[in-house]
């Protein structure tokens, strides 16, 4: 019986690595690329398996060339983009070289990844449909941000107006303030010649 169970768990043990990633139902459209950081079509230039993780287990970085993106920003000479995957029985998606795929992937800059539970997956098996939605998305997203750039651009404009206005404000109230001090300032002069000239006349009549 010992034997039985001790047996039982070296092959658990010899066959761990065979694990295999068990994915429930696929997100919607709307919900994979609310999720993701990047979704484009792009075709695989190069497949680099020389890097090892930390775990001894076998890393594949997929060099990709973005052909139309659906999210993200894509800039004239940026076109590329490294997808990396490991062999130990992770979600990771591989890809074919020369192959063309809609990839909906996370993860920041250049460097992403992406998994067999989304919809990722070969270009010439993608509906029509999805393309089309994400096309729409991308449009609603793009004129979303459009508008809150507009918002803050005004909202700056504002801000700058409010500061305009009170910089006015400040130099007219110095204006009056030295209207005030010089009207004040002649009326102590003229007083002081009043009172000057009434003090000579009566020295002049008391000579």
């Amino acid at each position: 019986m010992i034997k039985k169970i001790l047996f039982i768990l070296f092959l658990i043990l010899i066959s761990s690595k065979a694990y295999c990633c068990d994915c429930s139902e696929k997100p919607s459209i709307e919900k994979n690329w609310e999720i993701a950081d990047q979704v484009f079509i792009g075709k695989i230039v190069k497949v680099d398996s020389l890097l090892y993780g930390s775990y001894g287990q076998k890393v594949y970085v997929f060099s990709i060339k973005i052909i139309k993106s659906y999210k993200g920003e894509i800039y004239p000479g940026y076109e590329f983009r490294d997808i990396l995957a490991n062999d130990s029985g992770s979600c990771d998606a591989f890809f074919g070289i020369g192959e063309e795929y809609l990839i909906y992937s996370t993860g920041r800059e250049y460097a992403l990844s992406t998994s067999i539970c989304s919809r990722t997956n070969l270009l010439k098996y993608v509906d029509s449909e999805e393309l089309d939605l994400l096309d729409k998305l991308y449009k609603a997203d793009l004129k979303d941000k459009t508008v809150k750039i507009s918002k803050r651009k005004n909202n700056v404009e504002y801000q700058i107006d409010l500061v305009k206005n009170s910089f006015e404000e400040k130099i007219k109230r110095k204006n009056r303030t030295i209207c005030i001090l010089s009207a004040v300032s002649f009326l102590l002069l003229v007083i002081i010649l009043i009172l000057f000239f009434r003090k000579r006349r009566v020295f002049s009549n008391n000579n």
